[in-house]
């Protein structure tokens, strides 16, 4: 096997329900990459693949929830042919999001009363089951805390929600 197929069959395999592709470490050791300038040569494997994925439709991306590198559909495409996770549900997507702020704001945990101040809502139980349903966080009842999921790093670009947050707030 030659270094881009097996660095397609990494960044496209499923690990689990809410985890594709693979970590930098797991890439250079599947190429076998020991020397001290891996980091450098990483990044040019990875530069090059996205390269020629492009002319695809497909980029190679980083999921910073889980430091997982896998390949997507380009933004552009997506935009064109995205699908709603929430079926025309803006409630749900307003209380992930509020859920997305508060464990950003909490080093990933948050609690149930934090998200109800954040979304100035008393119902958002309902809403958070449904979110752990369709995979999107973790709900330690025992403890009352929820945390996100790889997934919604995958789903979401945190990136550019982020800047487009912080772009909101300067002006």
């Amino acid at each position: 096997m030659n270094e881009l197929t097996v660095l397609m069959h990494l960044l496209s395999k499923k690990v689990s329900n809410s985890q594709i592709g693979a970590t930098q470490e797991e890439i250079l050791n599947s190429i076998n990459v020991k020397d001290k300038n891996k980091a450098i040569y990483f990044q040019n494997i990875i530069n090059n693949l996205s390269n020629y994925l492009k002319p695809l439709g497909l980029q190679v991306r980083f999921n910073p929830l889980n430091s997982y590198w896998y390949i997507s559909f380009d933004s552009d495409t997506t935009e064109l042919l995205s699908v709603n996770p929430f079926k025309g549900n803006p409630r749900l997507a307003a209380t992930l999001f509020c859920i997305l702020i508060s464990c950003f704001n909490s080093s990933g945990e948050t609690t149930i009363q934090k998200i109800k101040e954040l979304r100035k809502k008393k119902g958002v139980l309902d809403d958070i089951k449904e979110l752990q349903k369709m995979g999107f966080l973790h709900h330690d009842r025992n403890l009352n805390r929820v945390s996100l999921t790889p997934l919604v790093g995958y789903l979401i670009d945190l990136e550019k929600l982020f800047l487009k947050i912080a772009l909101k707030l300067k002006s």
